[in-house]
């Protein structure tokens, strides 16, 4: 694989800014066009990398896949290998924030259909992610979650599943928990602020920190570990790119 054409061609996808930020950081990605939606692209081995944001939730990421691998849609190309790298929320408490998930299975929580997680490499895949339509922090709701043998719940990965599968593409998703919905750390008004890209909204923050001012070290706290949990899942998924090479 010589050249950029022969090249395995890896598209990495990331569902917020943050993750974007680590994913582009970890590969050495540089901006290939203008605008706000314009794609990263670097090497990284044998392989050719795009990444893309795409927001937050199952029914963005649909939309983002089959953009590219529909041979009907203007924006198909080749892609050898399609990734999503980020943070996702614990569901054990013996399970710490900090820690990489390698999925055995992922189950889409609305149909429950369930698919296989094989990523490139060796390291050893265990245990099941839910993806869910949105974030929930009800006790009961993830409770059963993790009743049900989950270690972690994201809004993207099994979606990935879904239509890689659908158009024949290998797939792999790297995730690092960044918060545990019984640590107290988020709660329902921080959520209800996220925009659907996965920004903040600015000015509705600051408004609620002014009105509970108690928030400010929790949400500082959150941010380190959402930004540390997206570094190692994109370092992770750098490792697995390289895994291609065999």
């Amino acid at each position: 694989m010589s050249n950029a054409a022969d090249a395995r061609q890896v598209m990495v996808l990331a569902p917020m800014p943050l993750e974007m930020q680590a994913i582009v950081t970890a590969f050495g990605l540089a901006k290939a066009g203008e605008g706000k939606g314009a794609p990263w692209t670097g090497r990284v081995g044998n392989s050719e990398v795009t990444a893309v944001h795409i927001g937050m939730g199952p029914t963005l990421t649909r939309e983002a896949i089959t953009r590219v691998l529909d041979p009907k849609s203007s924006a198909h190309r080749r892609v050898d290998h399609l990734m999503v790298a980020g943070i996702c929320g614990g569901l054990d408490p013996e399970v710490p924030v900090g820690t990489l998930i390698n999925p055995e299975l992922l189950v889409l929580h609305t149909t429950g259909a369930t698919y296989r997680h094989r990523p490139p490499g060796d390291a050893p895949t265990a245990g099941k992610l839910i993806t869910t339509e949105g974030v929930s922090l009800d006790p009961d709701l993830t409770g059963k979650f993790f009743a049900d043998g989950f270690t972690a719940v994201d809004m993207e990965s099994a979606a990935v599943a879904e239509v890689c599968e659908a158009y024949r593409c290998p797939w792999s998703v790297y995730r690092c928990i960044s918060d545990r919905p019984f640590d107290g750390l988020l709660d329902d008004r921080l959520v209800a602020m996220t925009n659907p890209d996965g920004s903040g909204d600015r000015t509705q923050l600051e408004r609620l920190l002014a009105e509970d001012p108690s928030l400010a070290g929790k949400l500082e706290q959150l941010t380190r570990d959402t930004t540390n949990g997206a570094r190692l899942a994109a370092e992770a998924a750098v490792r697995g790119c390289l895994a291609l090479d065999g």
